[in-house]
């Protein structure tokens, strides 16, 4: 009987990278909305939106649990869960919903809806990437229920790990065009030490795999001058 092939390292790869991104999106979606679910009124530029304080409110609450649950959803999709697909295709889609409707509503009351297009059209391209991968060729190569192990589980969560630390990093810099000073001042500091944190965790898996692979190149003429 033939052998079931590995997962696809580069596929597994690249879905986790962009499930990394789709969840810090969403996260910092959440967290950055509440200034507007909780206080439009405080701010000139987000009046019209008090009338709809209650669906923020609603979005706020449900992007967040969409973003936490997609921290151990990161997990299972290195570790292969039977539900690891399933469960990922959830929160991209409540991700997308979620932050489709705040775009929607915002455009066509303020007549302008960043930053949460920009969340909205990272979190759509990464569901169609998903759903890519469910066709059959490539699904009997993506194995989701099957783990990464190694230097391959290594490379997914360090990139991962690494892209979204740095993107925490930053985010005081970007979310500073279409946020107040006061809202920025108050999460400057724990956005620095998750950034730093993950950023960190992300260059550690890295060096490991580089150290590994290093290790192995050297092996090989060793093995090689062994045989002869």
């Amino acid at each position: 009987m033939a052998e079931a092939p590995r997962p696809s390292k580069a596929g597994r790869i690249i879905a986790l990278i962009l499930m990394g991104l789709t969840v810090f999106f969403t996260l910092m979606g959440g967290i950055g909305t509440t200034c507007v679910a909780f206080g439009a009124e405080n701010y000139e530029s987000m009046v019209g939106l008090v009338p709809y304080k209650p669906l923020y409110q609603a979005l706020v609450f449900i992007s967040l649990s969409a973003g936490i649950w997609g921290i151990p959803v990161m997990t299972q999709l290195v570790r292969g869960k039977a539900n690891a697909y399933r469960n990922a295709l959830i929160v991209l889609i409540t991700g997308a919903v979620t932050s489709g409707i705040q775009t929607f509503v915002s455009q066509s009351v303020r007549g302008k809806s960043a930053p949460v297009n920009v969340r909205f059209a990272v979190t759509l391209f990464t569901l169609i990437v998903f759903l890519i991968f469910r066709l059959p060729p490539l699904w009997h190569r993506m194995r989701f229920d099957q783990p990464l192990k190694g230097n391959a589980a290594k490379t997914a969560g360090g990139a991962a790990f690494a892209v979204v630390g740095l993107l925490t990093l930053s985010a005081p810099l970007w979310v500073a065009q279409t946020h107040m000073e006061p809202w920025i001042s108050g999460v400057r500091m724990p956005l620095i030490i998750a950034g730093v944190t993950l950023t960190l965790c992300g260059i550690a898996l890295l060096a490991l795999e580089t150290r590994s692979l290093r290790s192995k190149h050297l092996a090989l003429p060793e093995q090689s001058a062994a045989i002869q």
